[in-house]
């Protein structure tokens, strides 16, 4: 499932042997990683180039998922950004300020992850 053009993905999460599997999927998928262990390191990696999608943990110390979704949906710099949520305790929800393209339940299937993953960027 190579991708022709290398898109951009930001794997946030502030567990890092969970960032080294799924940035290494995503790797060997085609897509370019980019990884941060909090929702403010996410922002500074926004500030500085283009990311094609946010696929960020829920629970995190300095700023969480959901406050980084917040904080992407209400820039207009950012807010066209899919972000996708991951979440070990919480189920999907309707979260007042946060617009999430999808949320993916921990622990889940590596083809799960590439599913959803070509399905929020629209790939085949």
């Amino acid at each position: 499932m190579l991708t022709d053009v290398a898109q951009t993905i930001l794997v946030v999460d502030d567990e890092q042997p969970v960032v080294e599997v799924v940035a290494g999927v995503l790797e060997y998928a085609g897509y370019r990683v980019l990884t941060a262990g909090n929702g403010k390191e996410a922002l500074a990696y926004l500030e500085k180039g283009k990311v094609d999608l946010v696929l960020s943990d829920m629970m995190m110390p300095v700023m969480d998922g959901t406050q980084l979704c917040k904080r992407i949906a209400a820039d207009v710099a950012f807010s066209s950004i899919p972000f996708v949520l991951m979440s070990a305790t919480h189920t999907a929800a309707r979260l007042d300020g946060c617009r999430y393209a999808a949320f993916l339940k921990k622990p889940f299937d590596i083809q799960e992850l590439l599913r959803l993953v070509a399905s929020v960027l629209g790939e085949q």
